[in-house]
């Protein structure tokens, strides 16, 4: 199966062919796309992040965590 006019690609003149792959000229508009998305993955990924961050050491300061940690500490 062939998708372009070229039946051999030795001695074939690039600069004469054009194109040769689908979707030409949206490249730049598919790497916006990407970069959007890649920063907008790493922004959601760091809230995330730091909520359960925030949940561990809020849970981590509850006094009879503490309490029940030194105790068992304490038994050692």
């Amino acid at each position: 199966m062939s998708t372009t006019i070229v039946e051999s690609w030795s001695g074939a003149d690039l600069g004469q062919l054009g194109p040769i792959y689908p979707m030409v000229g949206t490249e730049m508009m598919i790497f916006i796309a990407g970069l959007i998305f890649w920063l907008g993955f790493h922004v959601m990924q760091a809230r995330i992040e730091n909520r359960e961050m925030e949940e561990d050491e809020a849970a981590a300061r509850q006094q009879d965590r503490l309490r029940r940690v030194f105790d068992e500490e304490a038994q050692e």
